[in-house]
């Protein structure tokens, strides 16, 4: 049982794989969190994000890029940049904070800031958005998709649909699903990958799931979503590509907590990239725009 009902459960979507980037700054957000005592890495971002724009420039791959204003309001030239290789620019809102948290008024606020500074900015209407951290709670699902639909959006990817501890939907859907309608438009929900086995939904998408797994799993993870007919959404961070570890303690306190972090986050750091190398040579990419005009869904 779903988490929510769709508004239209009978409409298929057809298998695609989806590369999804969540455009931020992990200098600024580790900083954010726990309270910088010097100015983040002024260059590792960018030099992140040009790793990632080069690895998939290489296969002829475009993907869309959930972007984040608040890493991003001084540094435009990096939208502008990721926009002109071919991708989808879509919204990750603006200051990372969890919805779950800040509650659904304040989400609004930020949804709308980010997607005016990134319409502003690029000329072109946004149609998708993924909450930071996957942070919307089950009871404010509801709200939140209505939000989605009247702020003018598509399609949303923002429910894993697993069991964890940081975050999860456990029972959400497991394939897109029209979730809002209004008028001629309509809302969709794309959520992150997921297989089952033994009885439980793993996630299988993306992020430290796949600086862990093996790429031989990943591979029959992609074939086990295809062989349901499902499509493949997947999920990065461009830090998650970088060519050297992230130094925690160049930014914030090196508290436990931190250090903690910091450790989670460099943990199969420097594997990320060549196992999405592997994964792009077997296996083709769309934008989700794309996608869904194909299937005259905007």
């Amino acid at each position: 049982m779903t988490a929510f009902a769709p508004a239209n459960a009978t409409m298929t979507f057809p298998p695609a794989n989806f590369l999804t980037i969540d455009v931020e700054d992990w200098y600024r957000l580790v900083g954010q969190y726990f309270g910088a005592i010097r100015k983040p890495d002024p260059i590792a971002f960018e030099r992140q994000v040009d790793i990632v724009l080069a690895l998939m420039a290489k296969y002829d791959c475009v993907g869309t890029f959930f972007c984040l204003g608040g890493s991003m309001h001084d540094r435009p030239h990096v939208v502008e940049k990721i926009a002109q290789a071919g991708h989808e620019i879509a919204s990750h809102g603006w200051g990372h904070e969890k919805i779950r948290e800040i509650g659904l008024d304040a989400f609004r606020d930020d949804l709308k800031r980010s997607l005016d500074w990134l319409e502003d900015l690029t000329g072109k209407k946004v149609l998708g958005y993924r909450a930071p951290m996957f942070s919307v709670a089950p009871e404010q699902l509801e709200g939140f998709l209505d939000i989605c639909i009247d702020c003018g959006l598509a399609y949303d990817s923002s429910i894993y649909p697993i069991s964890g501890w940081r975050y999860g939907i456990p029972g959400g859907l497991l394939q897109p699903c029209i979730v809002r309608e209004r008028d001629e438009r309509k809302l969709v929900e794309i959520p992150i990958a997921t297989v089952k086995w033994l009885g439980k939904d793993w996630p299988v998408g993306g992020g430290g799931w796949w600086r862990v797994l093996p790429t031989a799993v990943i591979r029959r993870a992609f074939d086990a979503v295809e062989n349901r007919d499902d499509p493949f959404m997947t999920y990065f961070h461009p830090y998650e590509f970088d060519s050297e570890p992230l130094r925690i303690r160049s930014v914030v306190k090196p508290t436990a907590k931190a250090l903690s972090l910091s450790f989670s986050q460099n943990l199969g750091q420097q594997t990320t990239g060549r196992k999405l190398e592997a994964i792009l040579k077997a296996k083709q990419f769309v934008t989700v725009e794309s996608y869904l005009r194909d299937l005259q869904l905007i």
